[in-house]
């Protein structure tokens, strides 16, 4: 058995040079890549944070612009329905307006047309007047005769209808 002996100095040469290295490899190199991991998993961590406030937030937003699209829905609507009214309303005035300024302007021509029949009754009245007086006086100036009379008469009759 001679192959198998095993070499105690070579032996613990391997364990001082394994030690070496495991702890040389443990100070550089697995312990600023173990920082590196958990800095990278902390700002993954941050990102997927972020990144859910970031969708609860545009869950707001959309709450919030859906509920103001509601809202100025319903003011549009009752503007609306105001303006309507308030057109509404200012055309029935106009039509009171143009109603009662018809009125007026009727019972003007009314009384224009009465004070024109009136004038026109007086001026006939008065024409009539005249002329019987001066048929009577055409009358009593000439002797009459019955002919000469009916003369007068119908002479007097064709200027009344003048």
């Amino acid at each position: 058995m001679s192959g198998l002996e095993i070499n105690w100095k070579i032996l613990l040469g391997q364990i001082v040079n394994f030690a070496v290295l495991f702890f040389a490899l443990k100070f550089f190199v697995y312990k600023p890549l173990l920082s590196l991991l958990k800095t990278r998993r902390e700002k993954i961590e941050e990102g997927v944070n972020k990144s859910k406030q970031a969708e609860e937030k545009l869950g707001q937003i959309r709450d919030l612009k859906e509920k103001m699209e509601r809202e100025n829905e319903a003011k549009k609507k009752e503007i609306l329905l105001k303006a309507q009214e308030e057109a509404k309303k200012r055309s029935e005035e106009l039509v009171k307006k143009a109603e009662e300024e018809r009125e007026a302007l009727l019972l003007r021509a009314q009384k224009e047309a009465e004070a024109i029949k009136e004038r026109e009754a007086e001026a006939t009245k008065k024409k009539i007047i005249d002329n019987a007086f001066l048929l009577t006086e055409k009358l009593l100036k000439e002797s009459i005769d019955a002919t000469k009379g009916k003369e007068i008469s119908e002479d007097f009759l064709s200027k009344i209808k003048v």
